[in-house]
């Protein structure tokens, strides 16, 4: 189904067009990453993990700084081929939010170049092009990508084994579906509910071998032992750490039960979430995808691979429907349809073009891609490329110097914000148990508890209580309004976070608190106290 090149010419326009492509993807995976985007929940949950592996040697997450950790906890979803990789990026150029960054920019640059391996196989090179330049420009690619998170670097993985698969499915060799295995199962080792891409290979490989059964044991035998390692390998982990084979299994089955709201796995089935598919059907990358379907399914002859490609498009988006509304779980369908629809196009601008002149000048066809792209398709990857060269400074990292500058460092901190234990090494932070969990939706952020446990947070016995976007928001229902304000007196405001201290021990830690501004303006040599409040914070007039 690829197209031969016609002349250099093309070509030429072909690979400077890719050039360009290329730098402004670089530019968007390692740029700024200091900044942009704002460390958040899941992020500090996973940079906290790979930090404690490689400071501590444990694969953990920080209940209470410093030292009380939990193995394995249930909060850590994203798997080894995401927390290895930064707990060694962090052993080589020390703990902080650029390192592990580093890492994530190396996977999001990888999703990319594997979206362009497989579509280049199938349809040749314009049309890898323009799919990879659809997926830069029609998706959020760019804000989750550039974070420590599991969804990209799985994402790539798997398209990494599919480009693989493709090359199995249309040569004899073993060896491309033993690799397309051994990436499914690395998929898996970074999000796990992509064990699910190890169906349609086997679809596929069963339609195309089913009259052939030496050759079809032979391929699947193939596929299915290089899927199995790495998970076996991450199962071997568990077992390793939590002390028996059985505990790791019942680990993973648990941690699957509390998170069955969040995404489809085999072992627990979420609802089909309506808001989804309406994202989905408001989406032209998705009907532009469905049209490329639909052009090969009619007017031509679709080969294995390309079979396999579009039965991955239809179950990611079939997936997409059981997923809660974060659009970074429709990621791997919208990807998928990027060849699809950069197919569809480049054939109807084709055809139009040779209607209109004949023979056609070789700019038309691009041309009238592009006025599609301008009229019809969104390009919400503009604006997150702008914040990524503009965004200066966050709200995290104002609040940690905040609490170096006024917070003694013996204070115990209760705050359901996680990024501040990964970024604080100061303070002794206590955060929430592990089953309780986010659900979105267009409409609203729901706390769900699936063990029906109670946490009682002044029990604790914390100095100070911060608060933010999520302990304002979500965890409303645990950190009760009426409650903290019958029991603790709000001191200060960092951007969105909230600073309090209990009302039973207020004298002595506002008295703790302005030794600690003191002593702080002392070896800095600053004199006014106004020139040491950070910017944003609004302090109230004891500090004056």
């Amino acid at each position: 189904m690829k197209l031969p090149d016609q002349s250099s010419k093309p070509a030429g326009l072909a690979l400077w067009f890719g050039l360009l492509l290329g730098a402004l993807i670089l530019v968007g995976s390692f740029y700024n990453l200091a900044n942009y985007p704002t460390i958040w929940w899941d992020e500090a949950i996973f940079s906290e993990a790979a930090a404690n592996l490689a400071q501590h040697g444990r694969y953990a997450f920080t209940v209470q700084s410093p030292n009380q950790l939990v193995d394995l906890d249930f909060r850590i979803s994203a798997g080894p081929a995401v927390i290895l990789p930064v707990a060694l990026a962090y052993k080589l150029f020390g703990v902080s939010l650029l390192s592990g960054r580093l890492v994530a920019g190396v996977y999001l640059v990888f999703a990319f170049l594997a979206l362009f391996l497989g579509a280049r196989r199938l349809w040749g090179s314009v049309t890898a092009l323009l799919a990879v330049a659809l997926a830069f420009l029609g998706t959020d690619v760019f804000y989750w990508g550039r974070s420590v998170l599991g969804d990209i670097p799985a994402l790539g993985l798997f398209l990494c084994a599919t480009w693989f698969l493709v090359r199995g499915l249309e040569s004899r060799s073993l060896w491309p579906l033993f690799w397309g295995g051994i990436f499914v199962g690395l998929a898996f080792n970074a999000k796990e509910f992509y064990g699910l891409a190890g169906l349609p290979p086997l679809v596929v490989l069963a339609q195309q071998y089913w009259r052939d059964k030496r050759r079809l044991t032979q391929s699947v035998l193939a596929f299915v032992v290089g899927a199995a390692i790495p998970p076996l390998a991450y199962l071997a982990l568990k077992a390793v750490i939590l002390g028996s084979l059985t505990g790791a299994i019942f680990h993973f089955l648990d941690q699957k039960k509390l998170l069955c709201h969040e995404f489809f796995t085999p072992f627990t089935i979420g609802r089909i979430y309506p808001e989804s598919l309406l994202f989905l059907l408001q989406n032209p990358l998705f009907w532009l995808g469905c049209l490329g379907v639909g052009w090969i399914w009619r007017k031509e002859t679709p080969s294995p691979g390309v079979k396999l490609w579009i039965l991955n498009f239809f179950l990611w988006s079939g997936v997409y429907l059981t997923a809660v509304y974060w659009h970074r779980f429709a990621l791997p369908g919208l990807f998928l349809a990027c060849p699809l629809a950069a197919y569809f196009l480049g054939k109807v601008a084709t055809r139009l073009a040779a209607k209109v002149f004949t023979p056609p000048p070789r700019w038309l066809a691009p041309g009238i891609i592009v006025a599609v792209l301008v009229l019809f398709s969104p390009i919400g990857g503009l604006d997150f490329f702008k914040q990524i060269l503009v965004c200066r400074g966050s709200a995290p990292v104002r609040l940690v110097q905040y609490l170096r500058t006024h917070v003694p460092r013996s204070c115990l901190i209760e705050t359901p914000e996680y990024e501040l234990a990964f970024l604080d090494d100061d303070h002794r932070i206590h955060h929430m148990p592990s089953y309780f969990f986010v659900e979105s939706t267009p409409d609203k952020i729901v706390l769900l508890n699936p063990r029906k446990q109670p946490y009682e947070f002044n029990r604790v016995g914390a100095d100070i209580l911060i608060l933010g976007r999520f302990g304002k928001g979500v965890f409303k229902q645990v950190y009760l309004p009426g409650l903290i304000k019958r029991e603790w007196r709000r001191v200060a405001q960092v951007d969105c976070y909230d600073i309090y201290v209990s009302k039973k021990s207020e004298k002595k830690m506002l008295s703790l608190m302005s030794q600690t501004l003191a002593s702080y303006q002392k070896a800095s040599l600053i004199k006014p106290a106004s020139q040491n409040n950070v910017p944003g914070i609004a302090v109230d007039s004891f500090y004056q």
